[in-house]
């Protein structure tokens, strides 16, 4: 009871605990009723789920591969063929015997079942770094530099634990994935600061915008700590020219500043570009070269994060890492990294993929056709309905500018819009808003999110809505 004799509230959860029921982004609930019910030629009234950041075009060769079918000299295809004969004739179900066969192809070690390094496994780590170093970051990876936690948002969440105390903030271009903003506040209090480029052809911050916004939140009594950049970019899809990451990281490290940059598209480049992808590694050798900043402060404060999900479609595994040679940073995740390691079995399943270096490359390379083939599909219908978006060449993202179809500039207006493309054609989209972009009325589609079969329909819709729209607009008199 309280003072006057009612009920008192109690609090089952902490102050922090308490804010984590947030939900962290404010279109999840849609995606949750998308999830639940998408599209398909038997549920023609489902969704189609275009605001998740999700690569399922190549999954199923990575399934093919991890289930033992192209395992060291062992043709389980064929295996799986005899068995099944053999089975069939004496009325057996292969299934129960299938799983037997694969673990057995893919030699799981019985050590799989003890305690390992909570910074990752050295075969992992192994496979991880020549990958790393072979296909995109075009510098020598030593293993022993990396990090390995239960998906990239674990390693933003131990990183800013690591490098942020609360009530710092984190320099961000925007428009930026909106779930950054969970990642280093849900239990760090780290303060997201977006910077907003002026220059909305290419969406490229200045080193002015950038200490502009740094100048203004310290008069909010903000000091900021990090400077975290994508590239490849999302929502954009786009790349940072090598020019601009210099200037960034040099900007930044005389600062003071930690440098993360967040790479975990950069096996996903599948088209032309002026520009081509150059790891935030290879700026900072550079930069150092040039005698721009120091080496030491290089090694403390440039750091790299790369994971599983996107480029190999692999979400699910709960696998990403942090390239570092800061020594006090390596030695915080031998720690810290208990709380989000990675199970010994994923590990070795992962590595043993990884180590395939022709299964390596070829994926890659199907990977990229068959973004390439999406992002047209949905480009041509775009051009074709007239609307404009942004150019991209990498990732799987594509920013759409509705501007036009707001009943007025405001971000209310651009929920409303977003409301009713889901509720006439059942497309979720992510809504600029929570991108943190300052002007209303755009939107990020994922396009390697569902089949080309599916995309073609949801495309076809969402190009019916526009024109529809236009012209009830210019019937109206707007």
């Amino acid at each position: 009871m309280d003072d006057n004799g009612g009920e008192q509230e109690r609090n089952w959860l902490s102050r922090r605990g308490s804010k984590a029921l947030t939900p962290f982004s404010p279109y999840i609930e849609a995606v949750k009723k998308a999830k639940a019910s998408e599209w398909s030629l038997g549920n023609p009234d489902g969704f189609f789920l275009m605001a998740r950041a999700e690569n399922t075009l190549s999954f199923e060769l990575i399934h093919k591969k991890m289930n033992g079918s192209t395992s060291r000299g062992i043709n389980e295809g064929m295996l799986y063929m005899l068995f099944s004969l053999v089975f069939s004739m004496i009325g057996w179900q292969v299934l129960p015997f299938t799983n037997l066969i694969l673990l057995e192809c893919r030699e799981t070690p019985i050590t799989v079942g003890l305690y390992s390094d909570f910074r990752g496994g050295e075969r992992l780590c192994r496979a991880i770094a020549r990958m790393m170093e072979r296909t995109f970051m075009g510098v020598e990876v030593n293993s022993t530099n990396l990090c390995i936690s239960s998906g990239v948002t674990a390693v933003l969440d131990l990183f800013f634990f690591a490098t942020c105390d609360q009530g710092d903030g984190c320099l961000i271009p925007a428009p930026y994935f909106p779930a950054f903003d969970n990642d280093m506040q849900i239990r760090n209090e780290v303060i997201p600061l977006p910077v907003q480029p002026k220059d909305t052809n290419t969406y490229i911050p200045t080193i002015e915008e950038m200490e502009g916004t740094m100048v203004a939140a310290a008069e909010r009594g903000i000091k900021a700590k990090v400077l975290l950049i994508t590239n490849p970019g999302n929502p954009l899809g786009t790349l940072y020219p090598e020019s601009t990451l210099k200037e960034l990281l040099v900007w930044a490290v005389n600062h003071g500043l930690h440098v993360l940059s967040d790479e975990i598209y950069a096996n996903s480049k599948f088209g032309p570009s002026t520009d081509e992808f150059v790891s935030i590694e290879q700026v900072a050798q550079a930069a150092v070269a040039q005698n721009l900043v120091s080496a030491e402060d290089v090694k403390n404060l440039v750091h790299t994060a790369y994971g599983m999900s996107k480029d190999f479609g692999m979400n699910g595994f709960r696998v990403g890492c942090l390239h570092t040679k800061c020594e006090e940073l390596l030695t915080f995740w031998q720690n810290m990294g208990m709380f989000a390691a990675v199970s010994n079995d994923t590990q070795h399943a992962l590595a043993v993929m990884l180590e395939d270096d022709e299964f390596v490359d070829s994926y890659v390379s199907e990977n990229k056709r068959r973004l390439k083939k999406s992002y047209e599909l949905l480009t041509s219908h775009l051009e074709a309905a007239q609307v404009k978006y942004m150019p991209a060449c990498a990732a799987m993202f594509c920013w759409l500018d509705l501007r036009t179809l707001l009943e007025v500039p405001t971000f209310q207006a651009e929920d409303n819009l977003w409301k009713e493309i889901m509720e006439v054609t059942k497309i979720v989209l992510t809504p600029g808003g929570a991108c943190h972009y300052a002007e209303p009325g755009f939107f990020r589609a994922c396009y390697a999110s569902m089949s080309p079969d599916c995309l073609e329909v949801a495309c076809a819709r969402l190009a019916d809505f526009v024109t529809r729209k236009r012209r009830k607009r210019k019937a109206n008199g707007i």
